[in-house]
Parts: structure tokens; sequence; C-alpha cells
């Protein structure tokens, strides 16, 4: 079909303005591995610009990568945050949109009442930290898995999706003698992959950038997450020396740390995104229309 000129106009105006929108997100993450493979007297000579390294160097990543860096230790408490965090969560999240989902279930419209409320309305900072403290759950290994293991926006989002599901389809299993659980397990998760990969990757994304629950309940070095070593890295002048306890190293130029760390924990995001994004689209869109 032919396009009209007020449409050429605008199709074209799009791919400008993505095109545009594209470099910019790309050029900052590309400038990240540049000075990060580029050896530091190369970085100074050129105060800084490295667009294309001109000479190639893994002094960076060796460092902090060597035996005894804390980075492993904090690499393995993240995954192990996350991993734990969405199975939880999702567990959470499924079984309580599935049973909000039901029509027929007493007081739903109070419950929901409730869960949004909990959406406006926070306990605050302060008293969250009272609570975990006053819980005995202060610097231990699972508190940044509990803290963030539910979401109402996340639960709103799959239970409308729940609503989208034939009804027929519980009732004729149920009449077969199937339970709640059952027909949860084997008849509503097996049809709902699109918003439980959209329902994942936000809690993912949630769990592996945290750093900020970190900095309040986590005291141990040994049990921080890698957005915490991070974070310190970017934010020191200098390198902490309880970060990184390789003994008799020394360590390279600080502004080549920072860049090799940063992505050394994106890259784990970056892989993963693209093998869910079409299901992640497919979830959202779907809840959209409910919601």
């Amino acid at each position: 079909m032919k396009l009209t000129k007020g449409e050429t106009a605008f199709v074209t105006t799009n791919y400008v303005v993505l095109t545009i929108l594209t470099i910019v997100i790309i050029i900052p993450f590309w400038y990240v591995i540049s000075v990060s493979v580029t050896p530091y007297h190369i970085f100074s000579e050129k105060n800084g610009v490295i667009l294309f390294p001109t000479s190639f160097s893994l002094e960076y990543y060796k460092y902090l990568l060597q035996e005894g860096s804390l980075i492993y230790g904090a690499y393995g408490n993240t995954i192990r945050n996350t991993v734990g965090g969405v199975l939880l969560a999702l567990f959470l999240t499924t079984t309580s949109a599935y049973a909000l989902a039901e029509k027929k279930l007493p007081g739903r419209r109070m419950i929901m009442l409730i869960f949004v409320f909990t959406m406006l309305f926070k306990g605050g900072m302060i008293p969250t930290y009272i609570t975990i403290k006053q819980l005995g759950l202060l610097n231990t290994s699972y508190v940044l898995i509990l803290v963030m293991a539910y979401s109402a926006f996340n639960m709103i989002i799959m239970k409308s999706f729940f609503e989208g599901i034939p009804e027929s389809l519980r009732e004729s299993a149920s009449i077969d003698g199937a339970s709640e659980f059952r027909i949860l397990w084997q008849i509503v998760l097996p049809l709902s992959k699109p918003v439980i990969a959209t329902i994942s990757l936000l809690y993912l994304v949630v769990y592996w950038n945290d750093f900020f629950n970190a900095m309040l309940y986590v005291t141990d070095w040994h049990k921080a997450p890698v957005q915490l070593v991070l974070r310190t890295i970017i934010a020191s002048s200098s390198l902490p020396p309880e970060l990184l306890e390789a003994a008799g190293s020394t360590p390279p130029p600080t502004v080549g740390i920072q860049m090799a760390a940063i992505v050394i924990v994106a890259i784990p995001m970056l892989v993963i995104y693209p093998f869910i994004q079409k299901h992640f689209e497919q979830g959202m869109l779907i809840g959209s229309v409910k919601g």
C-alpha cells in the first residue's frame, strides 16, 4: 500500500528519532566497554575520550576477578538472592492472584482494597527497618530475599491475566475431581507463560539491581550483593581495601576498575533479556487490556 506524503513524513521522523535515541543509549555503554579494555596510559593520552580502543588490555578484569576478590562472593550472593527471591515472589504472587481471580471468593473486594492500599501507602523506611531488626533479620543471608518478595502491582497484572482464562476450563477440571492446586499447576500456569515471563523479568530486575536494601540491612561485606560492591567502587575515589582482598596486588587506576565493574555486573541482564523479550511484551499487553 502506497503511503501518503504525511504518512511518509511521519514514518521517516519516527525512524530518525528512534535512530538518534538508539545512538544516545548505545554510546555511553560502548564508552564504558572501551575504557575497560584500554590501558590507562592511552586513556590519559587521549584525555579520557575513548570511542574505539586502539590497544587492548584485560588488566582491570583480571584484577577484579583474581583469586581472593570479594566480587566472587558478591556475585554468588546476588545470584542466590535473585533466584531465591524470584521463585518465592512468583509463588506468592501466583497463588494470591489465582485466589483473587475467583469471583466467588468471600471478601474478594475488601482483600483487593487492602492490596491496593499497600500500593498507595507504605510503612516507611524507619518502621520497616525496626520491624526487620525486631524479627532478627538484620545482616542475615535471606533478608534481601524476604524484603522484596511481593508486589501488589505484579499480583494485579497476573490476576487480570487469570481472569481472561475461560472459567469453563477450571470448572471442567473441578468436576473431574482436580484440586485447586492441581488446576493451577496443570491448567492455568501452562496457559500463562507470557504473564509469568513478564512478572519473572520484573522481579528479576528488581532483585538483581537492588543495592539500597543491602545498604540498610547488611553490614557484612561477605553477605553483600554485587550491586552494593559496584556502587561502592563507583562512589569511591579510591578502592576500599575490604572489597578486594587479594594480598600483595597493586590496584590499577580506579577509572578502569569502575568501568570493568559496570560491564561485569551488567552482562547477565543483557544476556537474559533477549530470550524472554517476546513473552515480556505479550504479557504486558495482555495485562494492560484487563487492568
